[in-house]
């Protein structure tokens, strides 16, 4: 019998509360915060873009039913991150800095936090 394949651990060259901007499809050239990355679909959540219609059962007095409006996933290869520093769109490049790692813009030159 043969062993299941370990699953590789994907790293993503965007993060939680980056600016990143769409590069495709009908929100093109829009920006927005990341509210969460999906990693086990490669996706992410923008704040604010590709919108969708949810029709929700009501939860409690304060949470009534009826159709609400929240941001639907994007894949990660559609989405650039803008560098804070110069607020460009910025390609990343991971290095080893005083033992830890970092992101580098590589347009600028700067850590991204």
């Amino acid at each position: 019998m043969k062993k299941p394949l370990k699953q590789k651990r994907m790293r993503f060259h965007i993060k939680k509360n980056d600016l990143v901007e769409i590069n495709t499809g009908e929100e093109k050239e829009r920006r927005g915060r990341v509210l969460e990355i999906l990693p086990e679909k490669n996706q992410a959540i923008i704040e604010g873009i590709n919108l969708v219609k949810k029709h929700q059962r009501a939860r409690s007095q304060t949470k009534p039913s009826g159709i609400v409006t929240v941001p639907g996933p994007i894949h990660i290869s559609n989405l650039i991150l803008i560098c804070p520093k110069c607020g460009k769109k910025a390609r990343v490049k991971r290095d080893k800095i005083e033992n830890r790692r970092v992101r580098l813009c590589k347009e600028c030159g700067e850590i991204i936090e």
